[in-house]
């Protein structure tokens, strides 16, 4: 494939990207800039972007987001991001299968949900941070979300304290 078919092939998928994507995406750089910084978190794993897996699927893109390894304390745990523009009914779903798998690699590394909401992906308005061993169920309603926000004022020294303890 020549260069021009190249850029033609990317472009394509960046335009055809469908918007629930872009904006997962969006909350994913997030994370990295803002959350789990590289000057305090080595990232071990990222799933595949939307365009690698359009082409050929890759099998770990099943696993949680990110895999990171905090530089202070050596601990490995896993952070699944989800983004919202608003809770549906004052509350967030997962879907089951996905949260079967996450309590799979949980029994081995850690794995967090993290759940921005609000209008723009790239700065939500609320932030929460749960520890998948308290999820014991698929829906989570805003009074089970409320007692793991994040203070948007202080989002990294709290996230920190929460996947540092």
């Amino acid at each position: 494939m020549g260069l021009l078919e190249r850029v033609a092939r990317d472009v394509w998928d960046e335009i055809s990207k469908p918007e629930s994507f872009r904006k997962g995406e969006e909350f994913e750089a997030f994370i990295r800039n803002k959350l789990f910084t590289k000057d305090d978190y080595d990232m071990l794993e990222r799933t595949h972007d939307y365009s690698s897996n359009k082409r050929d699927y890759v099998d770990s893109s099943k696993k949680p987001d990110y895999k990171f390894k905090s530089k202070k304390s050596g601990k490995e745990f896993y952070i699944e991001a989800k983004y919202r523009s608003a809770l549906s009914n004052g509350s967030f779903e997962f879907k089951a299968y996905q949260l079967k798998r996450y309590k799979i690699v949980s029994k081995e590394t850690p794995v967090y949900i993290l759940i921005g909401v609000g209008q723009e992906a790239k700065s939500p308005e609320q932030i929460f941070l749960i520890p998948l061993k308290d999820v014991k169920y698929t829906t989570l309603f805003r009074s089970f979300l409320t007692g793991y926000q994040i203070p948007l004022n202080r989002s990294k020294r709290a996230v920190d304290a929460i996947v540092e303890p």
